[in-house]
């Protein structure tokens, strides 16, 4: 494939509507089963406070002009931020589904697992551990902690400071936060006073927050099978994200792009704070200030919490969740991906063309946690009728006629109905067996998701994000990779033709779930019942459509 950079699409793409608004509607009280203890006080040797504490001055209010667009709407980090998967975190159905799972599979490393998990899904509790050195909570345990159920909350990475960050010393979520009471924000001079007055804190400039090496300390994650046993890289946005035109820690160039200017939007210029009674305070208005919504591509699980909030146990109204879906959806379809056709002949019943998918974003797509994947679906029409189709989905959205989705080989021509190019990372066990259990992946047997621009075989992190599975795919190339389509037709598909093609994507596919199946823990079940009682249909990434006479 011709590699071309892609235009800068930013989150600013996304309807500032759908950013802004994820505060609204009342909110309920209720709480799962689960975690629905009687939670204790925060003690007061924490080095962190919940986010209702940050939401005294960070919140909107009614009679203040600050954390307000010129719109009107809310722009508050904490009302953008309580309907992320960020925030619910700790509260995830499926995290907490396959962590019981593993668990189950392993119960004398229960410990191990659930430390490991718990570093990033409740940090707050898992730090505070740390810098006690008690032992770590188990999640049993954590379900009646607010800081943990606060998930990824504001002072953990408010208060992680530079150290490391951008190493392997810092990756896995093995942030280097000291009890020092301070909060790194990205504005220089802030006023101090409040802060301190209210929580003890002190605010203070640091522009490390504004860097990706910051994110890439939780969503860079290395696990290992066994003691001893070679890591395996689970996840790699960070890495994949250093070996792109995106990249600003090189160079910056007019292609760099952080992970927060394209999932944190720029909100406007605005105060940042407001005094606790409701009025603005004496204080600087800030240039590009960005809103907490980080939204990412998980539509699927805020449709979760958005129908059955409540019983996991979270108290923000479901027009959030749904709100925030729908600008994760937006994102997914107008700042991820392109697909365009090209080449299109017509031969008696042959019809051959290229499809070309040119990846938008700074890493690769899909990326993070490994279920996700991403495909190519044909559709020739003859008039209303369907001719030739391929990638299509059932009701419970399986990929028709294929058998065992998660031993599909990289396509790169399209011929029959069964080809299927699937962008995706496959993983085996150390007995070479396919598998969706993270504590066994010992090898990517597939790692065909597609490559952001710039990616180069000798830069950095190559070695560890590099494409497996590709077989002789040349134009399989950074920013994409080009579909050869070669279909015969049936006798009867004459008269004008039309080709649809388009990106489909799911963040959780049926095969993964189906890993869940055979658990016995009641986190699988919990989950199962909102998985296939949720709306099946996968994500449209892009549309590509051609007339062919």
């Amino acid at each position: 494939m011709a590699s071309s950079l892609p235009r800068p699409l930013l989150l600013a793409s996304v309807p500032l509507a759908f950013l802004c608004a994820v505060c609204a509607g009342p909110a309920s009280t209720s709480v799962a089963p689960a975690d629905a203890a009687a939670s204790p006080a925060p003690s007061a040797k924490s080095a962190f406070l919940e986010a209702e504490r940050c939401a005294l001055c960070h919140s909107r209010s009614a009679t203040a002009s600050a954390l307000t667009t010129v719109t009107g709407d809310d722009a508050s980090p904490h009302g953008l931020w309580k309907a992320t998967t960020m925030a619910q975190a700790f509260r995830d159905p499926y995290w907490r589904a396959q962590v019981a799972r593993e668990v189950e599979a392993a119960p004398a490393k229960r410990a191990e697992i659930e430390g490991l998990c718990t570093t990033c899904h409740a940090p707050a509790a898992h730090h505070d551990a740390r810098l006690a050195r008690t032992e770590l909570p188990s999640i049993a345990e954590l379900a009646r902690m607010p800081l943990a159920r606060d998930g990824v909350t504001c002072t953990v990475c408010h208060q992680t400071p530079p150290d490391d960050l951008g190493t392997e010393a810092s990756f896995g979520g093995k942030l280097a936060i000291r009890d020092d009471k301070r909060i790194y924000g990205p504005f220089t001079d802030p006023a101090t006073g409040p802060m301190r007055m209210h929580t003890g804190y002190t605010p203070t400039h640091g522009e490390h927050v504004e860097g990706s090496a910051l994110c890439g300390a939780c969503h860079t994650l290395r696990t290992a099978h066994a003691p001893g046993a070679a890591p395996f890289l689970e996840q790699s946005p960070y890495l994949e994200w250093r070996n792109s035109s995106f990249d600003d820690e090189r160079a910056h160039t007019e292609h760099s792009r952080t992970c927060q200017e394209c999932h944190m939007p720029e909100m406007g210029s605005m105060k940042i704070a407001r005094n606790p009674g409701g009025r603005d305070f004496v204080i600087a208005t800030r240039d590009e200030v960005r809103g907490h919504a980080f939204v990412g591509g998980n539509a699927l699980l805020l449709d979760l919490f958005a129908e059955h909030g409540k019983e996991l146990g979270s108290d923000v109204a479901p027009e959030a969740f749904a709100k925030l879906a729908a600008a994760t959806r937006a994102q997914l379809a107008h700042s991820t991906a392109e697909l365009a056709l090209s080449g299109v002949k017509r031969e008696g019943h042959r019809l051959a063309f290229d499809a070309a998918i040119t990846n938008l974003t700074g890493h690769k797509f899909p990326t993070g946690y490994p279920a996700r994947r991403a495909w190519l679906s044909i559709e020739v029409r003859a008039g209303s009728r369907t001719v030739f189709e391929s990638g299509a989905v059932d009701a419970n959205g399986r990929l028709l006629g294929v058998a065992d989705e998660l031993a599909l080989p990289h396509v790169d021509r399209v011929t029959r109905a069964t080809d299927v190019p699937v962008y995706e990372l496959l993983a085996d066990d150390a007995e070479g067996q396919r598998t969706t259990s993270l504590a066994r992946m010992a090898k990517v047997a597939k790692d065909t998701r597609l490559l952001p621009h710039g990616w180069r075989k000798d830069g950095p992190h190559a070695a560890d994000t590099r494409p497996v599975g590709l077989e002789d795919d040349a134009d399989f190339a950074d920013g994409g990779d080009v579909v050869h389509a070669a279909l015969e037709l049936p006798a009867d598909a004459t008269g004008r033709l039309t080709v649809v093609a388009r990106l489909r994507y799911q963040p959780i596919p049926p095969a993964w779930a189906d890993g869940l199946r055979g658990s016995k823990t009641e986190e699988a079940r919990r989950f199962l019942a909102l998985y296939d009682g949720a709306k099946a249909e996968p994500e449209t990434i892009a549309v590509a459509v051609e007339i062919v006479e």
